[in-house]
């Protein structure tokens, strides 16, 4: 059994629906199909439950009439039948009038919102049930991921659940060696048995928890780029494709900014040890990048970026006697994260003083507004992560002064090595991220071994 996911723009048209029918239906073996919603249209539904929040009706009719109009262009470049194009039609119209119906809705909630979300993945699996039906022949088994893909009451998902619930319904399904499964990524039931959904992103999160649930051999992640780059290629103008990394590895890349991975969506594959692919829809046949237990050591393998940084610099407040002892401070601190759900990157505490680097966003004012009871705050904004990710174990040595040496006329104002065996960080301001990075490659991958197998 392998498990396929295909991102919103591997999807994003009907000439790519077709390519992936075609593409699927070619792979030998048992396979389970994760789809993401076609690119464009969960930031459509986003918009149109914000219109129904603000009470736009005429804009939200509007809106719903705009997704209709999109999705009948599809049908039509879908499907050359236009008996075949009026039965697909049937089975979408209820969400259409679902939608509809919502922007008449005066009581409208935080579930509501969640459940129109919700409709993108099922008008992509619904399109791909009949492709696959008329071009490619095969009769693909709808498995509905509201049957078995569960979060808890504290928003994670719960595999126990998940393996529970998806075995019966492979084991009821067809035995047949080439059996295939169709369902929808992303979307979820929560611990209330309400609509939800594991974030954007999450798709790839759907694929690798149902990988693990069924066992499967391999999961692949398809993208519209051959594998994971050894910097950002949006940034850095000469990379190349990383051909193999470690779990940890691939971890770090995707925590610390790598956009070709959601960041939770490692941890179930390495859990129960399944190599990940990923893979290009537009070129099936490159070698893309496989994320396994087994890798090359002394290597440094790529950079990553993760924008949108603040750094908190906290000291305590001069000691006055009688005053608040140093653990107090600590603890008041730690509790006041917590409170706050402050999103924090790195953490290091030296004496009474902490610099955090968090995910800048409107909890983190409210965050030291508190916090300032026992401490004085700096906080500096428009900062950014780099992570040089690689065989970082402490006992590898000279990967520190190499990374430092590329980035020395650069104003580094946090490091952070040693609290992981595949990673050095670094906080820079934005500024100079661009800068940055392609000193790193510069230093790092000008003499890279081409004829390695790390490398494309």
């Amino acid at each position: 059994m392998i498990v396929l996911k295909f991102g919103g723009t591997s999807v994003g048209s009907a000439q790519r629906i077709r390519a992936v029918a075609h593409l699927v239906s070619a792979i030998s073996g048992r396979k389970i199909i994760t789809l993401s919603a076609m690119s464009g249209t969960t930031d459509a539904l986003a918009q149109l439950a914000h219109l129904i929040v603000e009470a736009e009706r005429e804009k939200a009719k509007e809106a719903v009439s705009a997704l209709e109009n999109r999705y009948r262009s599809v049908l039509e470049e879908l499907f050359d039948s236009p008996t075949i194009q009026k039965e697909v039609w049937k089975a979408l119209t209820p969400i259409f009038v679902e939608l509809g119906e919502q922007t008449e809705n005066e009581a409208f909630t935080l579930n509501d919102e969640k459940r129109i979300l919700s409709r993108g993945e099922i008008i992509s699996t619904t399109l791909m049930r009949y492709t696959l039906r008329e071009y490619e022949k095969v009769q693909a088994i709808h498995l509905d991921a509201l049957s078995f893909m569960r979060i808890n009451h504290n928003g994670e998902p719960d595999p126990e659940y998940i393996e529970s619930h998806l075995k019966p319904l492979l084991d009821q399904g067809t035995q047949a060696p080439d059996a295939l499964y169709l369902t929808e990524g992303y979307i979820c039931i929560n611990a209330f048995g309400e609509i939800d959904n594991l974030r954007r992103g999450g798709s790839d999160y759907t694929a690798t928890l149902i990988g693990e649930a069924a066992h499967a051999d391999e999961i692949q992640i398809w993208t519209d780029i051959d594998g994971l780059h050894n910097n950002d290629p949006r940034v850095v103008n000469v990379t190349s494709p990383v051909r193999r990394l470690h779990f940890g590895e691939a971890a770090e890349l995707a925590h610390f900014g790598a956009k070709i991975l959601h960041p939770t969506c490692i941890e179930p594959a390495r859990r129960a040890n399944i190599p990940v692919r990923l893979l290009n829809t537009l070129d099936p046949q490159a070698p893309g990048t496989l994320i396994s237990c087994e890798t090359s050591r002394d290597m440094v393998k790529a950079v990553s970026a993760k924008d949108g940084i603040a750094l908190l610099t906290i000291r305590r407040h001069p000691h006055i006697s009688g005053g608040p002892s140093l653990t107090d401070y600590i603890v008041a601190i730690t509790q006041l994260i917590a409170k706050h759900n402050i999103r924090m990157d790195l953490l290091t505490t030296t004496g009474d003083s902490y610099l955090i680097a968090v995910e800048d966003c409107p909890e983190v004012l409210a965050f030291m507004t508190e916090a300032e009871e026992w401490g004085d705050i700096l906080y500096q904004q428009n900062m950014t992560i780099l992570a040089v990710v690689g065989d970082m174990g402490w006992d590898r040595m000279g990967f520190e002064s190499r990374i430092l040496d590329a980035i020395n006329d650069i104003p580094i104002r946090m490091i952070s090595y040693g609290s992981s065996n595949y990673s050095l960080v670094l906080v820079v301001g934005s500024i100079d991220k661009k800068r940055a990075m392609i000193a790193l490659s510069d230093h790092l991958f000008a003499n890279i071994n081409l004829a390695s197998p790390e490398i494309g």
